[in-house]
């Protein structure tokens, strides 16, 4: 058993030696090592992350134009759409003004009304008066009924 040991230990230095650069002055072995900057990698991985930051900015603001169109015309569930996949990706606050106008024009209040909470949490200046003027206009319902 020890001499197997011995054996595969033996094998292991010799392979190291083989592989490793050896140099006249130097005592110790050099391992060979791969530099993520000279290969290219890290070059390549950065420059993915930003075309694909790129991406998204693009589509966020292709969904933003899409949205303030819908809304001018009236199409509220392509407003939900659109605001949908640009909360996705991380698109502004005023999403969440967007999509609960949309949601309170289709009658969806409680909807609207998370949304509008949001956007104030945001800090957005309307969502505020919005959010009130819904909550007075859903206790003005619950009265007559």
């Amino acid at each position: 058993m020890k001499k197997k040991v011995f054996v595969i230990a033996l094998m292991c230095l010799v392979m190291a030696k083989g592989n490793a650069q050896t140099y006249g002055y130097d005592d110790y072995v050099r391992l060979p090592t791969m530099d993520l900057y000279d290969s290219g990698v890290m070059n390549m991985s950065l420059n993915a992350h930003r075309e694909m930051a790129a991406r998204r900015q693009q589509y966020m603001e292709f969904c933003a134009n899409q949205a303030i169109e819908a809304k001018r015309e009236g199409r509220w569930n392509d407003v939900i759409k659109y605001s949908n996949d640009a909360l996705e990706i991380g698109g502004y606050d005023v999403f969440y003004l967007f999509r609960g106008d949309a949601y309170e024009k289709l009658g969806y209040y409680k909807y609207a009304l998370a949304d509008y909470k949001r956007a104030k949490r945001a800090g957005i200046s309307d969502a505020a008066n919005l959010y009130n003027a819904l909550k007075a206009k859903m206790k003005e319902m619950k009265k007559k009924k």
